[in-house]
């Protein structure tokens, strides 16, 4: 029965959706740190990836070389090198540091929010110096929200990450208990047609 199979597995994505939203609104601080440490163990674990199929290109290179005698080509072992240094480093510098890594990556997310904002600023201005067409007010409101949520970031960028948290914990759980109650509703329409 696949329906069934499928509520349950609706079920069980509500559930867990509930269990995430509440671990990001109860522990906002905590849950960004989390998530950072996360993104370190799965580069962690792709630098490990990346270095022994390296290694074993380099195995089967050499055996290659022995056999026919000839120049083996070096760059996918050296790509699969310098991914793997460069995942390995980049997840020892997350695990060590993930709080600077926050501050970092929303400190670039403000200024990329606040150049866009100016560029749109920019670009209403020219066109209203171009066109004789009036803009109507609604128009400005997108530019100016986005260079105001770009200069909060700007100032205390930990601070918003930890907000973006509580928010997507919150949507996290809206996303939860509308699964549920859909799984519900499937199982009783379900019900109702096997009878």
């Amino acid at each position: 029965m696949k329906s069934d199979y499928f509520i349950r597995y609706s079920i069980l994505r509500g559930i867990m959706g509930i269990i995430l939203g509440f671990f990001l609104i109860i522990r906002p601080e905590g849950s960004v740190i989390t998530l950072v440490r996360l993104l370190a163990a799965v580069l962690l674990v792709g630098g490990i990836f990346a270095f022994y199929f390296a290694l074993q290109n380099k195995k089967s290179e050499e055996k290659k070389v022995n056999e026919t005698a000839g120049n083996p080509d070096k760059g996918l072992q050296r790509l699969l090198f310098l991914t793997s240094f460069a995942f390995l480093t980049f997840g020892i510098l997350l695990l060590l540091f993930p709080g600077s890594f926050t501050k970092f990556a929303m400190f670039l997310a403000g200024i990329v929010l606040l150049l866009s904002s100016l560029i749109q600023i920019v670009g209403i201005i020219q066109f209203r110096r171009t066109h004789s067409i009036g803009l109507p007010w609604y128009v400005y409101i997108n530019p100016l929200v986005i260079f105001i949520l770009s200069i909060v970031i700007l100032i205390n960028p930990f601070r918003t990450a930890v907000t973006l948290a509580v928010f997507t914990g919150i949507l996290f759980l809206a996303y939860a208990f509308t699964e549920i109650l859909q799984a519900v509703v499937e199982y009783r329409l379900f019900k109702k047609k096997l009878q």
